[in-house]
C-alpha cells in the first residue's frame, strides 16, 4: 500500500513517489515544484513540456501510453485515453492533493462494499484503485482538460474537486519509450526518469534489472572476480537477412516485417551458439553482441502489430523499426539465470574501456587461407582461427592469448562444426537458445494477411490452435545441436 505519499503530504511536503523500477537520470525538482519562469527551461522548453502546465495540478502522475510524441503534441487529453501508472506520482500539499492521498489510502487498506472498488469487480492493485477514484463516476475515460484548455495543457478534471496532472512522458518514460524506441534520442530530449514497464521474458526483477543494464543505467552488479576473461562477438548482419531484406526492397516493400524479423532471431540463435560454446571451452564469459529487431515484440500477442508496420501499436508514429534488441526480445534472461550461466550485455564493453581494457581481435579466415598463413616463415602463431572449426581446436590456437582479458571475434557464424564433449553445452543449449515464442493477433484472417510475407502453410502451423484464423506464435527453431564427430570431411 503506498502510504508514504498521505503520511508525508500532511506534513506540508510535496512527494514524488517513485517505485523501485524507476531509475532517475536527473534531479526533477526544479520541473516539480516550478518556483519561476526559468522553470519551464527545466523540460527542455517543448510546450507539451512546460512545468508552468502542471503548476495547479493537485496530483500528477505518469503514462502507460506509447508515443512520448502525442503526448506533447496533444497534452493531458492523451494521456486520459490510455492506463495512469502510479510507479511516478507527484503530490502536492493542497487540501484536495491532501485530501486524495488520504483517501487513496483508505480505499486501497479498507475497499468500501461495492463493484467500484472491491474485488471481484476491482481491484488487485492501488494503481487500479487510482484509476477508479480519479476517473468520474469510477468509468472510462471519465477524464477530460478543462472547459477552454489550449490543446497541449496537462490537467484533467477528475472525480471530486481533485486537479489532475499528466506528467509529460518524454521526461517520465516508460520502459518501452525509452528502451524500445529510444524516444528520448528523436525528440532530443532529456528525461528525469525512466520506469523499467513493458519487460518481457517474466517481468520480474530480474528482467528489469537486464533492461537498466543494457541501457547503460545499471551500477549495482558486483565488479568482475579478480582475473575473470572475456569473450565478444561483433554484431554484423547475417547474408541470409540482407538477401531478405534486398528482395523486399526490390518488390518495394518494407524490411520491417515478420519474414526479416524470424529470419533473424534463427540466424541470431544459431551464431550464439557458436559464440557461447567457445566462451565456454576457453573459460571466458560471453558477452552479448547488440541484435538489431525488425519488428517489436508484445507481451502476449494480444493486438495486430502487422498493421501497424511490426511496431507495438499505438507507437507507429515514432517509427522506430528497425531498433537494438533487448535481450528480452531474443532469449529469455530469467532461464539464463536460472542456469547460472555467466554472460554481460554489449553496454559492458564501455565498462571495459573505462578500466582500460582493449579487446585482442580474432579474425576468423577460410581454413585454406588460416593454414597459408600458418605456413609462412617466421608465423608461428596467429590470432585468428578457422571457420568451420572444433571447440578443442579452437582452444589451442589460441592458447597464447590465454591471458587476454578479452578477445573479440568479427562473428561467430560458421565457426564451429564440432565440439570434443557435445552432450553436455546441447543440453545447456536447448534451455539457453530457446527464443521466445513471437505472437501476435490478425485484424483478418492471418493466412490473407501474412501473404506478403510468408507462405499460408507456414501461417497455418503458426496458429495456436488449429481452428484459430486471427492469431499466430511463431516458435523460432534451435540450432541444430553440435555432433563430436561434425567436422569430419573438411580439410
Amino acid at each position: 500500500v503506498r502510504c508514504a505519499p498521505r503520511r508525508i503530504v500532511r506534513l506540508g511536503y510535496a512527494v514524488m513517489h517513485s517505485d523501485t523500477d524507476v531509475a532517475w537520470l536527473r534531479d526533477p525538482s526544479p520541473f516539480l515544484l516550478c518556483r519561476d519562469a526559468a522553470s519551464d527551461a527545466a523540460g527542455g522548453g517543448a510546450a507539451g513540456a512546460r512545468c508552468s502546465a502542471l503548476r495547479e495540478a493537485d496530483v500528477a502522475v505518469s503514462s502507460d501510453n506509447m508515443s512520448p510524441g502525442e503526448d506533447l503534441r496533444i497534452g493531458a487529453a492523451y494521456a486520459a485515453g490510455g492506463t495512469l501508472n502510479t510507479g511516478l506520482l507527484f503530490v502536492r500539499p493542497t487540501a484536495a492533493g491532501t485530501a486524495f492521498a488520504t483517501r487513496w489510502h483508505e480505499t486501497v487498506s479498507s475497499p468500501p462494499p461495492g463493484k467500484r472498488f472491491a474485488p471481484p469487480g476491482c481491484c488487485t492493485s492501488d494503481q487500479q484503485v487510482f484509476g477508479r477514484m480519479v476517473r468520474v463516476g469510477g468509468g472510462y475515460p471519465g477524464l477530460a482538460p478543462p472547459a477552454g484548455a489550449p490543446t497541449g495543457g496537462r490537467l484533467l478534471r477528475a472525480d471530486g474537486n481533485l486537479t489532475l496532472g499528466s506528467l509529460p512522458l518524454a521526461l517520465f518514460m516508460n520502459g518501452h519509450s525509452y528502451f524500445v524506441q529510444r524516444a528520448h534520442e528523436r525528440l532530443g530530449v532529456a528525461p528525469f526518469a525512466v520506469h523499467a514497464t513493458y519487460t518481457l521474458d517474466t517481468h520480474e526483477g530480474g528482467a528489469k534489472a537486464q533492461r537498466f543494464r543494457e541501457a547503460g543505467l545499471w551500477r549495482a552488479d558486483p565488479p568482475p572476480p579478480q582475473g575473470e576473461r572475456f569473450l565478444a562477438y561483433n554484431f554484423s548482419e547475417p547474408p541470409e537477412v540482407a538477401a531478405r531484406r534486398a528482395e523486399y526492397a526490390r518488390r518495394g516493400l518494407s524490411a520491417a516485417n515478420v519474414d526479416v524479423h524470424l529470419s533473424a532471431l534463427e540466424a541470431y540463435v544459431a551464431e550464439l551458439r557458436d559464440a557461447l560454446a567457445l566462451a565456454r571451452a576457453l573459460g571466458r564469459t560471453l558477452l552479448l553482441p547488440r541484435w538489431t529487431c525488425w519488428c517489436d515484440r508484445m507481451w502476449a500477442g494480444s493486438d495486430d502489430i502487422f498493421r501497424f508496420g511490426c511496431m507495438y501499436p499505438g507507437a507507429q508514429d515514432g517509427n522506430f523499426v528497425p531498433f537494438p534488441c533487448p535481450m528480452d526480445h531474443i532469449l529469455s534472461p530469467a532461464a539464463w539465470a536460472k542456469a547460472g550461466v555467466g554472460h554481460r550485455d554489449a553496454a559492458f564493453l564501455d565498462t571495459l574501456a573505462e578500466r582500460g581494457v582493449r579487446p585482442v581481435e580474432v579474425l576468423l579466415l577460410p581454413r585454406a587461407q588460416h593454414r597459408a598463413l600458418l605456413a609462412r616463415p617466421r608465423v608461428a602463431l596467429l590470432d585468428a582461427l578457422p571457420l568451420g572449426t572444433s571447440d578443442g581446436e579452437a582452444a589451442k590456437l589460441l592458447a597464447h592469448l590465454r591471458a587476454a582479458p578479452l578477445l573479440r571475434l568479427q562473428h561467430a557464424r560458421g565457426l564451429l562444426c564440432a565440439l570434443d564433449a557435445p552432450q553436455p553445452f546441447n543440453d545447456l543449449a536447448a534451455t539457453l537458445l530457446r527464443a521466445p515464442a513471437w505472437c501476435s493477433r490478425c485484424s483478418q484472417p492471418c493466412e490473407e494477411q501474412l501473404a506478403p510475407w510468408l507462405p499460408a502453410e507456414r501461417v497455418r502451423a503458426a496458429r495456436p490452435a488449429p481452428a484459430e484464423q486471427h492469431a499466430v506464435c511463431f516458435q523460432p527453431p534451435l540450432p541444430a545441436p553440435l555432433r563430436s564427430d561434425g567436422c569430419a570431411g573438411r580439410s
